[in-house]
Formats: C-alpha cells, sequence, structure tokens
C-alpha cells in the first residue's frame, strides 16, 4: 500500500485555497465556510494540471453553494474531457476529504488498491435519511500521474437537473484562470452548463438502481 496518491479535482477544489480547507480546516468565517482538519494538515508534496476523459456536468442542489453540483460522468468520453487539477496527498487526507465531501464521519477507501484505470466502484455511505449526505459516493480512478494511482470522487447516479450558482461558478472560473492549458475558461463551462441539461434530461427517468448495478465495469 502506497502512502500517497492523486487527488483529482475537477470542481470548486481547483482552486487551490478552497482546496487546501479539506487539510488544514476552516470556521464559519472562511470564505468556503467551516470544514474539519485533516488528520495532518502537510499539503500536497506535487500539483498537475490535466484532461480528464470524463464530461462535467451540474446536477442537484448544495446546501453550501445554493445551486447544482459539479460532477463528471463515470463513463469514458474522450470527446467532453474535463481540466483537473491533480493533487499528490497522503492516503488518510483523500480519504478525510471524501468522508467530508459526503458529509459523514469516515468512508473505506479501501477500493483504491484494487481498481483498474476506467473502472469505478461506489463507496458505502451512512445517508441517515439524509439526501444532502452521499453525493460523492463514487471512487473513479483515472489514469496514472508520473506513476502513482489517480483518483477522483464523482456521483454513482446521475442527479436532478439544477444550475450552479454564480458563487460557485466564480470559485471554479477562479481556479480555471490559473491552469497553464490552452483553454477559454467561460467558453469550457458554458459547454458544461449546456451539456448538464442534455446529461439530466437522459437520466431523468432511469433507476438509482439500475444506475448502480455495475459500479466496477470499464465503461459503465
Amino acid at each position: 500500500m502506497t502512502d500517497r496518491l492523486w487527488y483529482v479535482s475537477y470542481g470548486s477544489n481547483l482552486l487551490r485555497e478552497r482546496f487546501h480547507t479539506y487539510l488544514t480546516g476552516s470556521d464559519e468565517r472562511s470564505e468556503f465556510g467551516a470544514h474539519p482538519p485533516a488528520p495532518t494538515a502537510s499539503p500536497p508534496t506535487a500539483e498537475r494540471w490535466l484532461w480528464i476523459d470524463h464530461a462535467l456536468y451540474f446536477a442537484g442542489v448544495s446546501r453550501r453553494w445554493t445551486g447544482a453540483s459539479a460532477f463528471v460522468s463515470t463513463t469514458v468520453d474522450p470527446a467532453n474531457r474535463s481540466v483537473g487539477r491533480g493533487y499528490l496527498i497522503e492516503r488518510a487526507q483523500f480519504a478525510h476529504l471524501a468522508s467530508v465531501e459526503n458529509v459523514v464521519a469516515a468512508v473505506d477507501i479501501g477500493a483504491t488498491e484494487t481498481l483498474a484505470i476506467g473502472q469505478w466502484s461506489q463507496l458505502t455511505v451512512d445517508r441517515e435519511g439524509e439526501s444532502f449526505r452521499g453525493k460523492y459516493d463514487a471512487l473513479l480512478r483515472l489514469p496514472d500521474i508520473d506513476g502513482r494511482s489517480a483518483f477522483t470522487l464523482t456521483s454513482s447516479t446521475v442527479r436532478e437537473p439544477g444550475e450552479p450558482s454564480s458563487r460557485y461558478l466564480s470559485t471554479i472560473r477562479r481556479g480555471l484562470l490559473g491552469a497553464d492549458l490552452d483553454l477559454d475558461v467561460d467558453a469550457y463551462l458554458y459547454a458544461a452548463i449546456e451539456r448538464s441539461m442534455q446529461i439530466t434530461s437522459a437520466h431523468r427517468g432511469s433507476s438509482s438502481t439500475a444506475a448502480r448495478c455495475s459500479p466496477t465495469t470499464e465503461k459503465q
């Protein structure tokens, strides 16, 4: 078992300051609200901007951002790549991030040891009957970065249609403006918003059970 892995963000955590609140913790006075600190607050040992072959879209409702949240499709889609920012962090820090993203006390990320590239696994999340818990319950393995495993978190199901708030988009935009990529930020975000309606409409009638029945197939 390796001590470090790459966590690849694609939403508000594209902004370094926002991501770091998951490590250091923050209180309600923070721009990003209250977060419990990670087991260790050590910063990432490396960072990397990259493209991932999974489509970005917005869906559901975020209590923190008061609008739709960002997700990437679990399906490999090279025609609709998303910008990612990788952070090389400790496994314990990633487990902490997964628990905070899902608004639960702890999440078992043991599947990081068995997933093949392109596969995803549904995390076991105790939602306690609350719909705001467990939104990021899919652990998706991405291609390795510099010989180390890379992962992101997304949803195992496509949630209801929704629009991201201006504050949320502003945070994502601030992150993207720092990317060392050839990117028209506004066009990229507009395309993702347009794509969101197509993705959520296509899945509106599908059942959650069907969407979760084969979580470790390469192109689910």
